[in-house]
């Protein structure tokens, strides 16, 4: 493949700081010998925005340099050609020299070129790069403590929930096997978010990231919202109107299926898998099947109501809370909340501080079968973004 000729040209997706240091030149020598792989630029030391890649089997090499180089999630990329990024900008509602801000922890800068090559690489389409923005938007985002979220020895990755309008124009899935795979929306938006973490964060598997085994979800963890009706999308409980579409992110260790009903979704909930949100506090996500939801909505319940049951219902006798590995390891050095303090006193431990740390959401097939997921968090501070998304007048 070529542009010119037999030459190909490439928008480079690995950030600078502000100094104008490449974040893959900070690592030391020690590091790259103990990643075991490394390839060199073409001129040390020399490297610009545009790389010129020369000969027939281009695109071949180019995959096998940008993995030797640490800029892959391990499976094969589109390669960012001037063209292709250019032709994902067309759907940027921003222009491409724009920087939205630095990219935890080694502070790579964020710019809307540097967002779209990491796009391209992923495999997105044009339509789906506002969505893809926001997103971005949201990892830089504080209180999404993006320092911790690439540093941390647990496994905890974004999850990306898209509700609203444009979900249905991009063919994002919130039905059957919306977590994947075999839907490409869901799959490259998702990717996306982690390449960029990669290339403008520095969040290279075993050097800065340090999650002890990782997860499926550190690829991709991306899908729509379904519409119970009666019952508020997420960006409409945020005060936006059902015109809107919009991307809300929290932080998930894992996906945990649960085939069953509200007690059986508590009893997962009511584990060790929620140990994290009682150390840290935040937000945990509930997905309920459609079929699930839709008898509970005929049967007057709302949104607010299924996390208020489950609050109830999965909270902790102190007892088992104290045989948790959590409990009598970590605690004893970094102390609880002071909310799940409060409430030790009682006999009983809630998982999250109230039930408005519960988010609760509809996805899934039509199936009349009960299947629920649930993505305990992680981290703090408490964190839930909804991000309204903009599109290119």
């Amino acid at each position: 493949m070529s542009e010119t000729g037999s030459a190909c040209w490439v928008i480079l997706p690995v950030g600078q700081q502000v100094s104008g240091n490449w974040i893959d030149h900070l690592l030391s020598e020690g590091a790259k010998k103990e990643w075991k792989r490394a390839a060199p630029d073409p001129e040390p030391g020399i490297r610009t925005r545009v790389e010129v890649f020369r000969g027939e089997d281009s695109e071949e090499r180019i995959n096998e340099q940008f993995y030797l180089r640490g800029w892959t999630d391990g499976l094969p990329i589109v390669v960012p050609t001037l063209f292709r990024v250019r032709e994902m900008l067309r759907c940027s509602p921003i222009s491409r020299a724009t920087i939205l801000g630095e990219m935890e922890p080694l502070r790579g800068q964020v710019s809307v070129e540097k967002i779209a090559a990491n796009a391209v690489m992923a495999g997105c389409l044009p339509e789906y790069f506002p969505v893809v923005l926001q997103a971005v938007c949201g990892l830089l985002d504080p209180a999404f403590n993006m320092r911790g979220v690439q540093t941390t020895d647990e496994n905890v990755a974004p999850l990306l929930i898209v509700s609203g309008p444009v979900a249905e124009s991009i063919d994002l899935n919130s039905g059957l096997g919306a977590l994947g795979p075999g839907w490409r929306a869901n799959a490259t938006i998702g990717r996306a978010l982690r390449l960029v973490m990669i290339n403008l964060g520095g969040g290279w598997a075993g050097i800065v990231g340090l999650a002890g085994i990782g997860q499926p979800g550190r690829y991709t963890m991306c899908l729509g919202e379904r519409r119970q009706p009666g019952w508020p999308l997420l960006h409409e409980e945020a005060g936006l109107t059902a015109t809107h579409s919009a991307v809300t992110l929290l932080r998930a260790e894992c996906a945990i299926n649960v085939t069953g009903g509200l007690d059986d979704i508590a009893d997962v909930m009511r584990s060790a898998t929620s140990a994290f949100s009682i150390l840290n506090g935040g937000y945990c996500a509930v997905l309920l099947a459609p079929y699930t939801a839709a008898q509970l909505s005929a049967d007057g319940w709302t949104k607010s109501d299924v996390a208020r049951y489950l609050f109830d219902h999965s909270q902790i006798p102190v007892a088992q809370w104290r045989k948790w590995w959590l409990a009598r390891e970590i605690v004893p050095t970094y102390g609880l909340p002071q909310w799940a303090l409060k409430a030790e006193k009682t006999g009983l431990i809630p998982i999250v501080e109230s039930s408005a740390f519960i988010t609760v959401f509809v996805a899934g097939g039509d199936a009349p079968i009960a299947q629920h997921v649930y993505f305990p968090t992680w981290g703090f501070p408490a964190c839930k973004l909804t991000l309204p998304i903009s599109f290119p007048s």
